[in-house]
């Protein structure tokens, strides 16, 4: 049986820079085909919220004319998506808030060096309101559909990014991370995405939230369908030609190199499938025991790993993520529309210390939510004394978790990116505790990456049973009735070994790509082509 060639839009952005590198194709064939294919999902999916097509368009036309044009570069005519919160000339900036948007009149760094490399802008993606919630939906632009399942989550805060390439209305996107907000999407939609090491890559040219905070803080990163396009994107973002003096503050003292090769049967994997708070679905843990299999076959050498103490961990990075009282959330959204959960979520952060254990017992026990009860609790204003304490705290509890993986002699640890396929609607707040795989990585600050793995089998439900917490018995009905709905696992490195941690991702796309249950574009229910 002869078998159809893939669509333009079905290829990775290497596939297509050298397509266009050889005249294969033309850069306006490539463009073209994106542009068709975000005009037939977008309004299914609502994942872009601002579009640059006819701008595109021309950009591919003069490299078609004039061959010299950013000739050798390593994105030339790939089409790319940007995640909204960056500065993107004659782009708009909302953060989902009513209030007047915030228009660039220039390219942050890191968009100029994805221009610089060739890449072409298509348009901006869709954020949750504020990019605080797990869902991506805003009163501005409204909601952002699974492809796989469209009454389903994308997550966030990346998640128009990953909704977008996911159905191939792009080849790369850039996103940013300060709660798994790359790394969630990725699971949720069946793609990949790296969080390179805190500070790795240059943090101006974005508009933030939580400003200020100081040991937990957002990191832009890549994303992809393919591994090895992250590879090419981090080689770019990395690049220091367009570097300005404060950009140069940012930027991480070790560069990434992407010709560094690493052979994985020389790495130590550490693995652990449950980090004994908050147990994944079934799905999730074959996904792991699979990968597992791929890299011993391969060579690697797996260790299998106690799980950190994650509770006290997430309660570290929810004191420090809340010690402002949400103070900064309500001046940014001052005069704008409330999204609910968002509301929610700034009401109870203003909640003072004292009240907590008290409406902790009266409100929450009584419900069984005892694992939002104990985050609440850690949760609210401080002191700078109280501030500088519980950071101190938090120090010495990743200390103990870099001791740990020092001790077993871990190159890169496999686990969980979250604890369920993509969630329902609305339930990103109360589901807050499934995320706890990629909430400990960012309070670690170490890189990590999203690759996927394999889909919800038929009649593999949830196997969650007995007296549950609430976020638990939340997460059964989220698994009940998941059935073809994308699952992926995380993969965690040491500072500045992004190498390493690429490499991993890429064998383990590799396995996983011999299943049976890969999840790919091409076999998309509503927008795949079979």
């Amino acid at each position: 049986m002869q078998r159809t060639s893939p669509k333009l839009w079905q290829h990775g952005a290497a596939q297509l820079a050298h397509l266009i590198a050889s005249r294969e194709v033309s850069a306006s064939e490539v463009i073209a085909a994106h542009i068709d294919r975000i005009e037939t999902v977008n309004p299914h999916i609502n994942a872009i919220t601002e579009t640059f097509l006819e701008e595109a368009l021309a950009t591919a036309k003069r490299m078609d004319n004039d061959p010299s044009f950013l000739e050798g570069q390593p994105l030339r005519g790939v089409p790319i998506s940007i995640k909204e919160c960056f500065h993107v000339a004659g782009g708009k900036t909302t953060l989902g808030m009513t209030s007047p948007a915030v228009v660039h009149e220039k390219d942050g760094p890191l968009v100029a060096r994805l221009r610089q490399a060739g890449g072409i802008i298509m348009g901006l993606t869709n954020v949750p309101q504020l990019m605080i919630i797990h869902e991506t939906r805003n009163p501005v632009f409204g909601t952002t559909n699974n492809p796989w399942n469209l009454d389903r989550s994308v997550g966030g805060s990346s998640g128009g990014e990953a909704a977008i390439l996911a159905t191939g209305g792009t080849a790369l996107g850039l996103g940013s991370d300060l709660g798994g907000s790359i790394r969630l999407p990725c699971h949720f939609c069946g793609i990949a995405g790296l969080k390179p090491t805190s500070r790795r890559l240059v943090r101006s040219g974005a508009v933030e939230n939580l400003r200020g905070m100081a040991w937990l803080e957002f990191q832009p990163g890549p994303m992809a369908r393919h591994v090895s396009d992250l590879r090419i994107a981090m080689q770019v973002l990395s690049r220091k030609e367009l570097q300005t003096k404060w950009d140069d503050a940012e930027d991480a003292p070790i560069g990434f190199d992407p010709q560094t090769s690493t052979d994985v049967s020389s790495l130590r994997i550490g693995v652990y499938s449950d980090d004994g708070y908050f147990p994944p679905c079934p799905a999730v843990k074959r996904a792991i025991a699979e990968g597992v299999q791929g890299l011993e076959a391969r060579g690697a050498t797996i260790v299998q790993l106690d799980p950190p103490k994650t509770l006290e961990l997430l309660k570290s990075y929810f004191a420090i993520a809340s010690a402002d009282g949400g103070r900064d959330f309500r001046r940014l959204l001052k005069g704008s529309k409330l999204d609910p959960e968002v509301k929610r979520l700034v009401r109870l952060a203003a909640l003072p210390r004292w009240a907590r254990p008290l409406i902790a017992m009266l409100a929450l026990a009584p419900l069984g939510k005892h694992k939002m009860s104990a985050l609440f609790r850690a949760s609210g204003p401080r002191s700078a004394n109280s501030l500088w304490q519980v950071t101190w705290q938090a120090a010495r509890q990743v200390g103990e978790v870099f001791q740990a993986w020092d001790q077993a002699n871990v190159d890169v640890v496999l686990c969980p990116a979250h604890a369920t396929p993509a969630l329902k609607r609305k339930c990103a707040v109360d589901a807050l505790p499934a995320a706890s795989y990629s909430i400990l990585m960012n309070l670690l600050g170490v890189p990590c990456g999203t690759v996927p793995a394999t889909r919800v089998r038929l009649g593999e439900l949830s196997d969650r049973t007995g007296k549950l917490d609430a976020s638990e018995r939340l997460a059964r009905k989220i698994e009940n009735g998941s059935a073809g709905l994308p699952v992926g696992v995380q993969v965690a490195g040491r500072f500045w070994r992004e190498d390493q941690v690429l490499t991993v991702m890429e064998t383990l796309q590799s396995h996983y790509r011999s299943l049976s249950l890969y999840p790919d574009v091409s076999n998309l229910p509503k927008f795949g082509t079979k």
